[in-house]
């Protein structure tokens, strides 16, 4: 499994609400898209404005072929004084814990 982390910088805090509410509709959703995709993971800190998305991927492939539509969704949904930067990770280990529903 493989992972995203876009960082998002710059953002009034006041507005981070608005940020992260952009940020979740612009999520692939068109038939073709999210191939390997397995879901994606919101924060933010309030005190500052930051936002981190991080979205998870089937395989190394699976995020190589998003990239071009990544980087189209991040130019859209970068606001005004934001910066993004971007990393790719391998997971790993994923663990959940045991106490969950």
């Amino acid at each position: 499994m493989y992972a995203r982390l876009t960082r998002y910088e710059g953002g009034s805090p006041d507005q981070i609400d608005d940020a992260l509410k952009a940020k979740k509709q612009v999520l692939p959703t068109e038939p073709g898209q999210t191939e390997g995709m397995q879901g994606a993971i919101f924060l933010a800190d309030r005190s500052n404005g930051t936002v981190v998305v991080i979205s998870l991927w089937e395989d190394e492939q699976a995020l190589e072929a998003s990239e071009a539509e990544a980087a189209r969704l991040r130019e859209e949904v970068t606001g005004e004084g934001e910066s993004a930067t971007v990393e790719r990770y391998e997971i790993a280990q994923f663990a959940v814990s045991q106490d969950q529903p």
